[in-house]
């Protein structure tokens, strides 16, 4: 059993290590700030995603209006982050 689970977490590790570290970020922001609105308004909690969304889609503004790029692949790793949060709160 132990030597499964070694297995399983090295697997997750080899697929972190693939991950662009723009997106880790991307990630990251996206489950603390949906966190902290749920945390904050629990009464709203299953509505955190939202802000997950919204934070995504102003953040790549900003970056099309300072570089004209819009990155779908950064507003997807902010919504996952958020996704996940928005898991949680249900159960």
């Amino acid at each position: 059993m132990k030597d499964f689970l070694r297995k399983i977490w090295n697997a997750i590790v080899s697929l972190i290590y693939k991950v662009p570290y723009d997106k880790l970020l991307h990630f990251i922001m996206g489950l603390l700030f949906t966190a902290i609105f749920a945390v904050l308004f629990p009464a709203a909690a299953k509505w955190c995603i939202l802000v997950a969304i919204v934070i995504g889609v102003l953040k790549e503004l900003f970056d099309f209006w300072t570089t004209k790029q819009w990155d779908w692949k950064d507003f997807l790793a902010t919504v996952i982050g958020g996704l996940i949060i928005w898991i949680f709160t249900f159960l």
